[in-house]
């Protein structure tokens, strides 16, 4: 026969248990309350971070197509991809990562977030950037 320890479940502690998840969704309400006033900001960053682990393959791809041309070609291949290419991704992929990232809805915005970061730190860190 199993017996159960009702002190274990004693009003006191609800009370305590009630406190501590009310702290835990205030605390979760303010940090999605700041995410999503600072989501371009957020998105800037992590396509900031995809455009220096990605680059490389960028430029090799842009290299391996104009390399055989003449200097002023190449000149004007990389003034073009580093001057105005990288700044247009930048601001037109930010829109796109914005509504990936509230793809899951506003009360998984900090695990998006937070998954994306770590996303990127793996991606940075197979490509030995770290």
């Amino acid at each position: 026969m199993v017996e159960v320890d009702l002190r274990r479940f004693s009003s006191e502690d609800t009370g305590v248990k009630a406190t501590l998840f009310s702290l835990v969704d205030q605390v979760d309400l303010a940090l999605r309350t700041w995410l999503l006033a600072h989501m371009a900001q957020i998105a800037t960053a992590i396509t900031g971070a995809l455009l220096v682990i990605f680059g490389d393959d960028i430029n090799r791809f842009v290299k391996r197509r104009v390399g055989h041309r003449h200097f002023a070609i190449r000149t004007l291949a990389f003034v073009l991809l580093c001057g105005f290419g990288y700044g247009l991704m930048a601001v037109f992929l930010a829109p796109g990562i914005i509504a990936v990232l509230r793809y899951f809805g506003n009360q998984y915005i900090l695990l998006t977030v937070v998954g994306a970061f770590v996303w990127i730190g793996v991606m940075a860190e197979r490509k030995r950037y770290m």
